[in-house]
Parts: structure tokens; sequence; C-alpha cells
């Protein structure tokens, strides 16, 4: 019996720093209730043929987005919306410390976010925290609906806010969601590209600018 407290002990040390860590992410989210931000998104995915746009978001807490563009916006809703819906909701998850990597010269802790409830559309999330800033560097969300999506995030005036300068989102082309707006431009160069040498996976580039918050 004392061999296996031993051997639980740091099992159990381990699940509460997580829990401790994703607890301190929560509240530096709820802080911000609501904001204003400019927006400049660049697409680059295989097929598709769409300029940069520029948009207006705006951000209510917990989890509602409003996005304004002038033109055609490609956005995953798993990977930009979905981080605030994790943090909105913490005791629908179970967290699991996964280690340690470096992220962009920093040394990050992983944390693996596992839903309780098993007919969710979400399979898993993880993400990579800056512990002393308290700052999302990564993500891995993993959907039945989207498949995996990988965001990054860079930081500069408000990541007192936790809130980005610019975020870089990676996803699998054939299981993301294309707006109906381009859907007919994808059959269109599909025929004139040989699509065997397209590349599996697409980015999506977001750049902030003018935070109004609170």
């Amino acid at each position: 019996m004392k061999f296996i407290l031993i051997l639980l002990l740091p099992f159990m040390a381990g699940a509460q720093q997580a829990d401790a860590l994703f607890g301190q992410l929560v509240q530096k989210f709820k802080k911000v209730q609501q904001y204003d931000v400019s927006a400049q998104i660049k697409p680059n995915i295989p097929m598709i043929r769409i300029l940069p746009v520029r948009a207006s978001i705006n951000f209510q807490y917990p989890n509602s987005y409003k996005i304004k563009s002038a033109g055609i916006s490609i956005l995953p809703k798993n990977g930009f919306s979905e981080l605030p819906q994790l943090f909105a909701k913490p005791n629908q998850f179970t967290v699991i410390a996964s280690g340690q990597e470096v992220v962009d010269g920093v040394n990050a802790t992983i944390l693996t976010l596992l839903p309780i409830e098993n007919e969710s559309d979400l399979i898993l999330a993880k993400i990579w925290v800056n512990t002393k800033e308290l700052l999302v560097l990564k993500s891995l969300i993993t959907s039945r609906s989207n498949g995996s999506i990988t965001s990054n995030f860079q930081y500069a005036e408000e990541k007192k806010w936790g809130l980005p300068s610019k975020m870089t989102f990676t996803m699998d082309v054939k299981k993301f969601k294309i707006p109906k707006g381009v859907a007919t431009d994808i059959n269109r160069t599909s025929r004139k590209e040989d699509t065997s040498k397209m590349t599996k996976t697409g980015t999506i580039e977001i750049y902030f600018s003018h935070y109004k918050v609170n």
C-alpha cells in the first residue's frame, strides 16, 4: 500500500499543478469583458485564390464574436473561437499536464484538455502556456467537424490582457469548411491544376491592431 501511495503522489501533484495553471488562465481571460480590434486576414490555402481582407472584430464575454469585413473572410471557427469557449467553461474539461516544450524560444508547459461530455464535437485540446506571463503560445484543437487546427500566437502591447498581435492557423485543407462564396472557385481551379501536387495544409494569418479593451 505504501508503494502504491508513493507512486500516486507525483501524479496527484502534477494534476493539481495543471488544474491550478488552467485556473489562472481562466481568471486572466475573465478580465476581458469586451474588446474591439482591427484585423487583417491573409489566407494561404491551396486551390483558393482570395485576397487579404480587413475586418473589425467585436468580442463580448464569454465567447461571442462579431466580424465585419469588406470582402469574404475565411476564419477557422474551431481555432478562432474555441479557445475562449474552453476558458469560459472550465468545469467541462479534465486537465492533464503533458510535459514541456520550447515554442519560439520560450519554455512552455503543455496542458491537454479532454471534454467530460463524450458526444461533444471537440475531441481534445492542447495548449502550450508561457507560465511566467500566463500566455497561450500555441494551441491544437481537434474536433469531429473540422479535424485538427493548430494556432500560434504572438504578443505585443496587449499581452497583459492575453490578447495577441498575430495569430497563425494551420489546418488540414480536406477537413476545413470553406465558405460558400469561394466554393465555386475551388471547383474551377481544381480542373486546371494537378491536385496531387497540392499541399495538404493551409494557413491563415491574422494581424491585430488598435485594440479597445473593456
